[in-house]
């Protein structure tokens, strides 16, 4: 068959959805380049925000219509909570819960299941590789529903994860990105290894290679596991991703976050003594129905404060089956308000990121060459330009020579 795969959503749904590519390969199946000439379309969804839903919606609609003889098989977050938008939108589609899609290819292929907690042996079309390593959260944010699509948490195996970063830097992938539901809480069954562990044993392959963290929760930071990362040396990505999701403590107590204000920025603290010019972003909501005017205010003020390299924004959504949805929004001119001015934060954020980069030296990765430059990924996640073009995938040291609108100019020492 010739399948198109689509993918919404996170690092998680991305490599999963690379993970059953390689799958339907080793059965002799192949790649379609467009939905409309596939025989099978597989759609991962994702339903963290109503937009998500909207961008799976409307992708099955198009797709039923375009291509009506192919097969559609959809699993995902939007396919285990909500299976009847995505039969409404394509009668004919097959669903496949969170908890069935590794064994999508062989139910449709009437082949033996192959369960290895979606290994990879490379990344299609990308210069970095993204290995999932922890799978599901019991955390009961207010306002978020992965914890109903994803409730069972688990992780892979020690020794398995080691032998897949080990095949992705044999195959020449520099850089390896470590990806869970909630990454920080990895443990191995069979070991007992934490992520510290698992990290540490990482760190002790041969190759030239780094390793980054997609996203971990600040009191996931354990002084163990930040000491493994501190001996990992240029082999450590220096970024951090902290979920904030809001600036005030009443709103992160109203939805249910396991921190407050004091303890995010004493963490924030630590990481900059320990790994100097670290990149350090967030996350954060606009618009949370118990966020005032004045906590509004107060959270613009903590994140300019903190000087965080960047945000992630994301407008409130409200979510059928949690706590906030029940509450009463605000109205979507404030929403939409709020949302302008953190973006508005956010480039001056990274802005002034890349300026304290100026003159500096750093560790890059080039990704591709464009219109004549190289682009490339910073160890602290800044992007850099090279005159180019230079062969992507190498990691090079260079130094920072100019700084613009959130992106630095760099030359190869």
């Amino acid at each position: 068959m010739k399948i198109y795969f689509k993918t919404v959503g996170c690092r998680v749904n991305q490599v999963e959805t690379e993970s059953l590519r390689e799958k339907f390969a080793a059965l002799g199946h192949q790649a379609a380049a467009e939905a409309e000439t596939a025989d099978l379309v597989v759609v991962n969804t994702c339903s963290v925000t109503a937009r998500a839903d909207r961008d799976c919606i409307s992708f099955l609609r198009r797709t039923a219509a375009a291509n009506p003889k192919a097969a559609i098989a959809v699993t995902g977050c939007l396919a285990t909570l909500e299976p009847q938008k995505i039969l409404a939108a394509a009668p004919g589609a097959s669903l496949f819960t969170n908890k069935d899609k590794e064994n999508i290819p062989a139910q449709l292929c009437g082949t033996p299941a192959a369960r290895d907690f979606f290994t990879v042996t490379g990344f299609h079309g990308k210069t970095r590789a993204f290995i999932k390593v922890q799978e599901g959260c019991d955390l009961k944010c207010a306002y978020c529903l992965v914890n109903l699509a994803r409730p069972v948490l688990s992780s892979k195996p020690l020794d398995a994860a080691a032998a897949e970063v080990k095949e992705l830097i044999a195959s020449g992938f520099s850089e390896i990105v470590l990806c869970g539901t909630r990454l920080g809480i990895y443990k191995c069954a069979d070991t007992g290894a934490t992520l510290a562990g698992l990290t540490k044993k990482l760190f002790a392959l041969d190759g030239n290679f780094r390793l980054r963290f997609s996203s971990i929760g600040s009191e996931e930071l354990t002084p163990e596991l930040l000491k493994v990362l501190k001996a990992g040396g240029r082999k450590f990505c220096n970024y951090f991703h902290l979920p904030l999701q809001a600036g005030a403590d009443g709103v992160l107590k109203a939805m249910g976050r396991p921190y407050d204000t004091a303890a995010y920025t004493r963490k924030v603290e630590q990481l900059r003594s320990l790994f100097p010019g670290a990149g350090i972003y967030a996350d954060i909501i606009a618009g949370y129905p118990s966020e005032t005017e004045e906590d509004f205010s107060a959270a613009m003020n903590f994140v300019r404060g903190l000087a965080l390299s960047g945000l992630h924004v994301f407008s409130f959504s409200a979510r059928p089956g949690t706590r906030a949805a029940s509450l009463r929004a605000l109205f979507p001119g404030i929403v939409a308000a709020r949302s302008a001015a953190l973006r508005s934060l956010d480039a001056e954020l990274r802005a002034a990121a890349a300026a304290a980069m100026l003159g500096g030296e750093t560790q890059a990765l080039v990704l591709r060459n464009k219109e004549g430059r190289a682009l490339a990924l910073a160890s602290n996640f800044m992007n850099l330009e090279f005159p180019g073009p230079l062969k992507p995938g190498g990691l090079l040291r260079c130094r920072v020579t100019a700084a613009r609108a959130g992106v630095c100019l760099a030359q190869i020492l």
